[in-house]
């Protein structure tokens, strides 16, 4: 008896029999109002994907288009790593590196952040900015896809989340609201004994 129960809680039937449009008579409008929800809730969450799907875009082709303008606006130059070490600090494979480099036809020797691997010799890439002054570089474009991708599953997770705890309290309240009733009904059928 109670697997042919499970079997029919899970027909398409009984969805469509507590469809708010229902003329079903036993229905309560408690009833109705929660169906109400849940449908509101399945296309909330299936508009969400669009938004979330506009907003990672959107996210994606500013920062791309940031990086693009922050790529032309700073200039890469090659430069050798030199022997000499960062004056002040014992050279043992420090990320800090004296690098030589030409830049605009002036020749420049400062130290900077370099791979920790670099060995004299070795050529690297300077990034200076307008006023000549060393910048690090510019991340790559491929970031970006992880930004919008990330904006996009935050968005939608979070609009999930809140369709989630609406329907979580409106489901409580209703619960109450028909424990009420069905306690006052209960109390008029049965009156206490005096």
């Amino acid at each position: 008896m109670r697997k042919d129960l499970i079997h029919t809680a899970g027909r398409p039937t009984r969805w469509w029999n507590q469809a708010p449009w229902s003329s079903n008579r036993l229905m309560r409008p408690s009833d109705r109002i929660w169906s109400s929800l849940v449908i509101a809730a399945v296309a909330i969450g299936t508009l969400a994907i669009p938004v979330a799907a506009a907003v990672g875009t959107s996210v994606y082709a500013s920062g791309r288009a940031r990086i693009e303008q922050q790529q032309h606006v700073d200039s890469q130059w090659s430069g050798t790593v030199s022997p000499d070490p960062v004056p002040g600090t014992k050279d043992m494979g420090a990320a800090r590196k004296v690098v030589a480099w030409t830049m605009n036809g002036t020749a420049r020797t400062e130290p900077l952040v370099a791979h920790f691997s670099a060995r004299p010799g070795d050529t690297i890439a300077v990034w200076t900015n307008a006023t000549g002054d060393q910048v690090p570089p510019p991340p790559q474009t491929s970031s970006t896809a992880v930004d919008g991708i990330a904006a996009a599953i935050t968005l939608y997770c979070a609009s999930v989340l809140a369709v989630h705890g609406m329907l979580t309290a409106a489901r409580t309240l209703i619960s109450w609201r028909n424990g009420r009733a069905w306690d006052a009904e209960w109390s008029g059928a049965f009156p206490p004994h005096a």
